[in-house]
């Protein structure tokens, strides 16, 4: 009895499995050369691995998550397309939506407010753009002015720059602080070499603030840290990546029994492995996936005893659709870097490779 229990309560995870990754799945079955074939068509939209592993598997949920001036200017500095490493002389950080609550608040309530105004605001903002929320308290503290802005860096042209001195007139004192804060800020992180650096070093000399400052970002922990030090440029290795990556799915089957593909993959073959006899299943794999450089050579048949070098590992950082839309221009997960597919395969590889009816490909 107690093993039939125990069996009937396996089955019934099992069976409420949810697989996530893919966007379809479709099973194709048939005999050729006397050889029972199955294959398993998996439909995927290049999906980011951190986004696979979110609880629910790829919905993103936004707040209000506090944050600073400088990591703040950060991002849009690396949202907007690296000009940390050029001069920004006539980029501004500038203000569109500007919304004050005429009443002194406590910050709950202010938070509650920025909710409520700025709803439609968030939902049509501009990619680049970033919805904040500022706070200034009053002398104890309690309650205080709350203003609710959208942020963005603009270039300003030849008439931008005969305007520049009233600019910024009609907004509130508290409003000016801040947009010359960030200002300041992003005039320090042009002409380096390292956009990550420069934040680190900005924040080690931050001057004290008067106002408390929310961005209207991720919930996730783990994935906006993430994606903030990938937005600022920072070198991440690929094994401190994988390693985030099966954490959070170890979080995902454990809590909501959500599983992702390449689990639920293994899974199955760990069910077709057997003894070594010739009706043991073979077991292939092809992925669909940017090409690793080790096995890229650029070839340039025109030039007499060109000598043939292996590609750099830029190559990696291609993007793996032809057209990039501007959304995709603001979003970190379309940095080359953290795919879900190259995840699978850098996983995968490993377990596959060497064995006799096992291989793997990727094309």
């Amino acid at each position: 009895m107690g093993k039939n229990k125990k069996k009937s309560k396996a089955a019934n995870k099992a069976a409420g499995r949810g697989v996530v990754g893919p966007n379809y799945f479709q099973v194709l079955t048939g005999c050729i050369a006397n050889k029972n074939i199955s294959l398993i068509l998996v439909g995927e939209s290049h999906e980011d691995a951190i986004d696979i592993t979110r609880i629910g598997g790829g919905k993103i949920k936004e707040g209000w998550i506090s944050t600073n001036y400088i990591d703040l200017t950060g991002e849009m500095v690396g949202k907007f397309g690296c000009i940390g490493e050029d001069e920004v002389d006539g980029i501004n950080i500038k203000c569109g939506i500007c919304k004050r609550n005429t009443k002194m608040l406590p910050l709950g309530k202010a938070k509650e407010w920025g909710n409520d105004v700025g709803r439609e605001e968030i939902e049509y903002m501009e990619p680049g753009r970033e919805m904040v929320l500022l706070w200034v308290p009053n002398s104890d503290g309690a309650k205080g002015r709350t203003f609710l802005m959208e942020l963005f860096i603009h270039e300003d042209g030849d008439d931008d720059k005969k305007k520049k001195t009233n600019s910024r007139s009609h907004h509130p004192t508290e409003v000016i602080e801040l947009l010359d804060n960030m200002s300041s800020a992003m005039n320090q992180m042009g002409g380096v070499k390292s956009l990550s650096k420069a934040v680190h070093d900005l924040k080690a000399n931050k001057k004290d603030t008067s106002y408390t400052l929310f961005q209207w970002a991720d919930l996730d922990e783990e994935a906006r840290s993430m994606n903030h030090r990938r937005l600022l440029g920072e070198d991440i290795e690929t094994t401190k990546y994988d390693e985030l990556i099966n954490n959070r799915k170890s979080k995902r089957q454990k809590a909501d029994n959500l599983w992702t593909f390449d689990d639920w993959l293994l899974a199955v073959k760990s069910k077709l492995e057997g003894d070594s006899g010739e009706d043991t299943p073979s077991f292939h794999l092809l992925l669909e996936a940017p090409i690793p450089p080790s096995e890229v050579e650029l070839c340039r048949d025109i030039v007499p005893n060109f000598e043939h070098t292996q590609a750099a590992d830029c190559i990696r950082c291609l993007s793996q659709d032809s057209d990039e839309s501007s959304i995709d221009q603001h979003d970190p997960s379309c940095d080359g870097f953290g795919g879900y597919i190259p995840h699978i395969y850098r996983r995968l590889l490993g377990r596959l490779k060497g064995q006799r009816r096992s291989h793997s490909y990727i094309v």
